[in-house]
């Protein structure tokens, strides 16, 4: 690795054709300057530097130094130039990460909104599992990621909520003889069946690493219930091929009701619960203290707080 200091001295001659008028410009000795040039020779294993009396004049060989090392010089004059507007103006490139629900559901229009206020901001997004994203943001490959668990305890892991979605039970539309237990008595609840109607249906689960599963599992646990009497037709790997599987009838899923919404809008599915279980999915924004984060990745930040802030729920909500 090349010393810019002893770099800079050679230029600094080569301009000049003099040691001392070099270690002025430089504010240094001409000794030092004399010492950072030897080195230099002492590295290359060439003479960089004739020595005419007074004048100074550089070799073939330093003619060959001098032009790179000014074009190096004039890189990172740019590269300075470019941080200082990285750290002054929201711009550059903005690699971020998320799991499948947040990325399919939420980002499509957080993306298109930030992306039209800050036009010269980049994202690139990565699509992969909380425990993947949240290992990439740690080590430093993508700025912030929207994850639906933290399982770290790495200090440097800084957690921030985004939102919450309920997790409800999805069947086919065709399924219309469910014995419910309990109709919806407001706007936007759902109606319910009790334990043993779940025990009697055909689920499409998913796999055991899934987020989604681990969140209903606890839910059930709490409200006295067995995960293990559910009978499992069929396990996928992701939540689209749960809703797929559903609508073609094959049986139940329980998934984030943010990620099968449209979908109920439409009419293509059902939703119901069980009753006394209330099974939720939580996101959050995860970012690495000890990385600096430049103004488009702070942005990001707050833009995704604040247009999600409608999907947190509220201090006094009732659950």
């Amino acid at each position: 690795m090349f010393d810019l200091r002893k770099i800079e001295a050679f230029c600094k001659v080569c301009e000049q054709r003099s040691f001392s008028k070099a270690g002025e410009a430089l504010f240094l000795s001409q000794p030092t300057v004399s010492a950072h040039i030897q080195a230099l020779e002492r590295e290359f294993e060439v003479r960089l530097l004739d020595r005419m009396g007074r004048t100074v004049l550089p070799t073939p060989a330093g003619m060959v130094l001098y032009r790179y090392a000014k074009q190096a010089f004039a890189r990172l004059e740019t590269a300075k130039a470019e941080i200082s507007a990285l750290a002054m103006e929201v711009t550059g490139d903005l690699r971020i990460g998320s799991s499948t629900i947040p990325a399919h559901h939420v980002l499509p229009e957080i993306l298109t909104g930030f992306t039209e206020l800050y036009p010269k901001v980049h994202p690139s997004l990565t699509v992969a599992s909380s425990a993947a994203i949240t290992r990439m943001v740690l080590e430093g490959e993508l700025m912030a990621g929207i994850v639906g668990t933290t399982i770290s305890a790495d200090p440097d892991l800084i957690s921030s909520p985004v939102l919450e979605s309920d997790i409800v039970i999805i069947a086919p539309v065709t399924m219309d003889n469910l014995p419910f237990i309990e109709q919806p008595a407001e706007p936007g609840s759902l109606p319910k069946i009790s334990f043993s109607t779940a025990c009697s249906l055909h689920w499409i689960l998913r796999e055991g690493s899934s987020t989604t599963r681990r969140a209903f599992e606890e839910a059930l646990r709490l409200a006295g219930y067995d995960m293990r009497l559910l009978h499992p037709r069929l396990v996928v790997d992701s939540s689209h091929a749960a809703v797929q599987y559903v609508r073609a009838g094959l049986g139940v899923s329980a998934t984030a009701r943010l990620a099968v919404q449209k979908a109920l809008n439409r009419g293509e599915i059902r939703a119901f619960t069980i009753a006394g279980v209330h099974a939720v999915r939580q996101f959050s924004c995860v970012i690495n203290a000890r990385r600096m984060q430049f103004p488009a990745a702070t942005v990001f930040q707050e833009y995704l707080l604040t247009n999600t802030a409608h999907l947190r729920p509220q201090p006094d909500t009732d659950y």
